[in-house]
């Protein structure tokens, strides 16, 4: 029994020391991310969404506190299939652009945005933020896209390239938690709960569980509905525990709920698997 307790106690006194993202001029992150999502809204309102996506992030300069990158979104292909609807894009199809859906994304593709990554903390902002005015049309032609991305991936230019950091509290070591609150688009709050598994050849594993409610008022061909939602996520991060890059993403997130409508009220449920890689 020695022999097998022995490497484990080792092992758990691994710790992560402070230390700050650590990238050079030049440097590219390719982001691949994969995301299926599957919604029921009762009475046969079913709901499947699919979309891969390739994006690069260039660092272009340094000074003390930030680095300076440019974000492209390289690749985007999407497909909805619900409300008896059916839609697609492809970016590598030219006369996808044509569609509704292409209007809407393909602007998006190959655009090249400023972004600033702190270098301390990993948070991001972009240069070139979306208007108010185009934020609140995209919301208003596709408003449970707009809710359901509440749970999904990360849609902005400026949080994509924020998921490529992760960096872990100093001192902590394989066995220790710690968490973090959660406000989504001022809609969904809750908490975060991050547990270091193990950290193997300066590669961290990461369990994340997060447990989400909240309620959102949208307008639908003219009609008021308001969805309350309740969402739990299990994931999991592998970072390098040199550069605190993320190497790859995982999480499923469950999503129940309802949606009151002209008196009504219909029961939600939703399920969305997201795997990001990041080279």
């Amino acid at each position: 029994m020695k022999k097998v307790l022995l490497p484990v106690t080792l092992f758990f006194t691994v710790a992560v020391n402070a230390q700050s993202i650590k990238l050079n001029k030049g440097q590219k992150i390719t982001i691949r991310s994969s995301v299926t999502q599957e919604i029921n809204m009762g009475m046969g309102g079913d709901i499947k969404n699919s979309d891969t996506s390739t994006s690069v992030v260039e660092i272009k300069e340094a000074d003390n506190n930030n680095y300076n990158a440019v974000y492209t979104l390289t690749k985007m292909k999407m497909s909805m299939d619900g409300m008896g609807q059916q839609e697609s894009y492809d970016s590598e199809k030219p006369g996808d652009g044509a569609t509704e859906l292409g209007k809407a994304i393909g602007e998006k593709v190959g655009k090249e945005v400023k972004v600033k990554i702190d270098k301390n903390s990993g948070k991001t902002t972009s240069e070139t933020p979306e208007s108010p005015e185009k934020k609140e049309e995209e919301d208003q032609n596709n408003p449970f896209g707009n809710m359901t991305a509440m749970i999904a991936a990360a849609e902005t230019e400026s949080a994509i390239t924020e998921s490529a950091f992760f960096l872990i509290p100093a001192g902590k070591k394989a066995g220790d938690s710690w968490s973090d609150s959660v406000n989504v688009k001022d809609a969904m709050k809750g908490i975060k709960t991050y547990t270091l598994k193990s950290i193997n050849d300066n590669i961290a594993t990461i369990g994340v569980f997060s447990k989400l409610d909240g309620k959102q008022n949208v307008e639908l061909q003219g009609m008021q509905i308001d969805i309350n939602l309740s969402a739990k996520t299990e994931g999991e991060l592998l970072v390098d525990t040199k550069t605190f890059l993320v190497k790859k993403s995982s999480r499923v997130a469950d999503v129940t709920g309802n949606m009151d409508m002209m008196g009504q009220s219909m029961p939600i449920s939703s399920k969305v698997t997201e795997t990001t890689l990041y080279n």
